[in-house]
């Protein structure tokens, strides 16, 4: 299983790309405290302030989410998991 927690440059390109690609408005709305926590083979998992926002970056923008972390990563991602931040992806502990 390959796995890797991103660097803060890619967390910042991440950060920067969501921000252009879906615009000030939604990116404040709803990714300002996004964190990309692990990509695992070919899922990201990542964090998100509130229940609310991490409900529709899951379920709406899931796609282009994954999009843009194939870029920044260069490598295929191909699924997205975004839980409330805390919460454990998978009932594992949480990495720090």
């Amino acid at each position: 299983m390959t796995s890797f927690r991103p660097s803060k440059i890619e967390q910042f390109a991440i950060e920067a790309k969501l921000n252009r690609f879906f615009g000030a408005n939604i990116y404040d709305r709803l990714f300002l405290g996004f964190e990309v926590v692990e990509v695992v083979e070919d899922k990201l998992h990542a964090w998100s302030p509130s229940e609310h926002c991490a409900a529709v970056i899951d379920h709406q923008l899931g796609a282009r989410v994954a999009w843009i972390a194939q870029g920044v990563f260069n490598r295929p991602i191909r699924q997205v998991s975004v839980l409330v931040r805390g919460l454990s992806h998978n009932g594992r502990e949480q990495p720090v």
